[in-house]
């Protein structure tokens, strides 16, 4: 395997035995989002404290997004300015890591051919593990657009370049959306015998650029993406009394897979192997609270997000997202505009447009 690095965001000292099959000589940086609460549990883990990510970030330190796991932007950007490490692996804290964990990460920057699925909309990432709602009804992951729930036709073949981005899956408890776990049992429903469809499956092509929902708790990218791993920021309210959140690494994950996409077929991005624990429930009526904005926000984004992916060149990956989002703030009103955005959301998405912008002038084009 390339040189791996494994980043963790926290507010908790992480239980050894979680991160077992992760070897004792690969490096382990843990995003402390506690203010100085957590401890090494291991000899080559290095925890960054807010003073630490403030004296590496500088002026820019209000790019880190805080009280959320998307603080895990910091550990990106070290990797970047400070490290060689050319596979990165990012994991939440309540993940058990199963025994084949770095080795189904291992193909991460290698050339191959794998199997391949098109779809003219989102890959439903919850059908590749088998698993089904009650009387074999279809369930879908947090994040997949409620508009878009329905049947759609799936195109299976094979597909040759550089594995880029894996977001590997989970079990036990897995992501769903607040709202379907408090409105249908079978969504509380623990899932412990998942069985995927193949190991790892590609998803899109420059053709078809099919999105899936992209969860940051378990994904691995080689460093050349670092530039647009960026999670979102979820740090404000959208109107009185209701926050934005959940949506960092979903709205997060389709830059990613669209800037894939962009580059003609040369990398790839898959899910599948490997297959964490999940371990932990949120607290449901944060979720709700929290994704009810985003999902009325989502077709915006995403609009925005295509009109400005169109308008940029292939490229490298920071060439790529610097022009994104120069040119969603230089074509911010026009773009809006003719989304038919509502004033209420410009805001968020202007400022966030800004934030990400900066973000990607910190890179090397």
């Amino acid at each position: 395997m390339k040189k791996p690095v494994v980043i963790i965001p926290s507010i908790r000292t992480i239980e050894a035995d979680r991160i077992a099959a992760i070897p004792e000589d690969v490096d382990i940086f843990v995003v402390d989002d506690s203010d100085g609460n957590i401890k090494k549990s291991r000899d080559k883990m290095t925890v960054f404290t807010y003073d630490d990510q403030r004296e590496v970030m500088g002026k820019d330190y209000d790019l880190i997004p805080h009280k959320t796991a998307a603080c895990r932007n910091f550990a990106f950007y070290y990797v970047y300015k400070h490290t060689d490490h050319d596979v990165v692996i990012t994991l939440d804290d309540d993940v058990f890591c199963p025994p084949n964990f770095m080795d189904a990460y291992s193909c991460v920057g290698t050339e191959g051919t794998w199997p391949n699925v098109e779809v003219d909309g989102w890959y439903n990432t919850i059908s590749f593990l088998n698993e089904f709602g009650d009387d074999g009804r279809t369930i879908y992951p947090r994040g997949f657009p409620y508009w878009l729930r329905h049947p759609l036709e799936e195109k299976f073949t094979e597909v040759s370049g550089r594995m880029t981005c894996i977001m590997g899956l989970w079990k036990n408890v897995l992501d769903y959306d607040g709202l379907d776990k408090y409105l249908f049992e079978d969504y509380r429903s623990l899932r412990n015998d998942v069985k995927l469809v193949e190991p790892l499956l590609t998803v899109g092509t420059p053709k078809v650029p099919t999105k899936f929902s992209f969860c940051a708790m378990n994904f691995a990218f080689h460093r050349d993406m670092l530039p647009a791993a960026y999670q979102m920021p979820m740090d404000r309210e959208i109107a009185k009394g209701y926050p934005i959140w959940r949506f960092d690494d979903i709205w997060a994950g389709y830059v990613i897979e669209a800037l894939v996409h962009k580059r003609g077929g040369q990398d790839l991005i898959a899910v599948g192997e490997p297959v964490g624990t999940h371990l932990k429930e949120g607290d449901l009526l944060k979720e709700v609270h929290g994704e009810h904005y985003g999902h009325l926000m989502s077709p915006y984004f995403y609009g925005m997000i295509d009109a400005g992916v169109d308008a940029a060149q292939p490229g490298t990956y920071a060439a790529m997202y610097q022009d994104v989002f120069g040119f969603l703030v230089n074509n911010f009103t026009k773009v809006a505009d003719d989304l038919l955005c509502p004033p209420m959301y410009r805001e968020y998405f202007l400022e966030t447009f800004q934030r990400l912008h900066r973000w990607s002038e910190l890179f090397d084009r």
